[in-house]
């Protein structure tokens, strides 16, 4: 037994001990609610949890990709997806701002890339995310009406603002890259200069067509897999009157769930609105708060599968990643 577990594969250990998260997960869902909706069937759950796997590991591949493209060659696809997951793995036990450290932490310690350039390659980030996600929130208006659709809406517009704000400024400093160069040599100090240059560094990534181009494509891929994930799992679980737009709403006010949230993973937050937004469209509370409990489990084992491999085999040990940080801090506050 011992020999066998031994000569496993590392995507062989994934599948086999996703399968074993999913199994437990799901039990434990369905044992935790005292009085579990008639609607959904445990074998229905079970399945419904498990068809999503294969979406959510490759909205996984996907998003480390985009990492690795935006780092240049100094980071590997291996490395920019081992940053990926184990990033979204610390976004689950760490409040959500501050779990956004883990990714330019984890490039450090994987390629040595300097915080500043990190921190920059995760706001090009966030700015994409921010246009992708205004614009599946304005095509969830179409099918929303009342208070729900004013949320929305108003939620589109601030990210709306953010993704304009964000792009102008990397267009900008495109259209005139000398801007940073000049800001970097009006710096008090040696150390101010090279993270200006990083930053400039970083952003120079994008004067690449190519790039430029591969990055948006990478993005859309990114929000449609997750978006499949909701789609597939309502399906599956035999809930096949909610229509693709009631699901993209549902997809949304989960999503924005998980924005607004303080707690770690948006915990409360990102099911409260999927229960809520269920009940909207005529779903039972127990029966929308058991399928946001379910949703959970779909977008939460493949990450722990995949980030707990990275944990335990390559460079991107928790205790590193709590230790390079600890001396980021201190390297801070010396310069103060």
């Amino acid at each position: 037994m011992f020999r066998w577990f031994a000569k496993l594969e590392a995507k062989n250990y994934v599948f086999l001990n996703t399968a074993i998260i999913a199994l437990f997960g799901a039990l434990i869902v369905v044992y935790i609610i005292p009085e579990w909706p008639k609607e959904i069937e445990t074998g229905h759950a079970l399945i419904s949890v498990l068809v999503t796997f294969p979406v959510a590991w490759i909205g996984i591949v996907i998003a480390g990709w985009r990492v690795s493209v935006l780092s240049g060659s100094s980071v590997t696809m291996r490395n920019g997806l081992a940053v990926q997951s184990v990033a979204q793995f610390v976004s689950l036990i760490i409040p959500s701002r501050l779990s956004e450290i883990a990714k330019p932490v984890g490039l450090n310690l994987v390629s040595n890339l300097p915080f500043s350039r990190g921190f920059t390659i995760l706001a090009i980030e966030r700015v994409f995310d921010a246009v992708f996600l205004a614009g599946l929130a304005f095509a969830a208006l179409a099918v929303l009406t009342g208070p729900q659709r004013e949320t929305v809406q108003s939620s589109g517009i601030v990210l709306a603002g953010i993704a304009v704000t964000g792009l102008l400024v990397i267009g900008v400093i495109l259209v005139h890259p000398r801007s940073l160069w000049s800001l970097a040599d009006r710096m008090p100090n040696q150390w101010l200069r090279v993270q200006v240059e990083h930053v400039a560094e970083a952003i120079s990534r994008l004067a690449s067509l190519r790039t430029t181009a591969l990055v948006i494509g990478l993005s859309a891929a990114s929000w449609l897999a997750a978006y499949l994930i909701f789609a597939l799992f309502f399906f599956s679980i035999g809930f096949g009157e909610l229509t693709l737009g009631q699901i993209l709403v549902v997809f949304i006010a989960s999503t924005l769930g998980l924005i607004v949230s303080v707690a770690p993973g948006g915990l409360g937050t990102f099911e409260g609105a999927i229960a809520l937004s269920l009940a909207a469209f005529g779903f039972p509370m127990g029966t929308a708060i058991a399928m946001a409990l379910l949703l959970r489990l779909c977008l939460v084992i493949p990450v722990i599968a995949v980030a707990g491999w990275f944990l335990v085999s390559g460079d991107l040990s928790l205790g590193r990643l709590m230790a390079r940080l600890r001396d980021w801090r201190a390297e801070n506050e010396r310069r103060k």
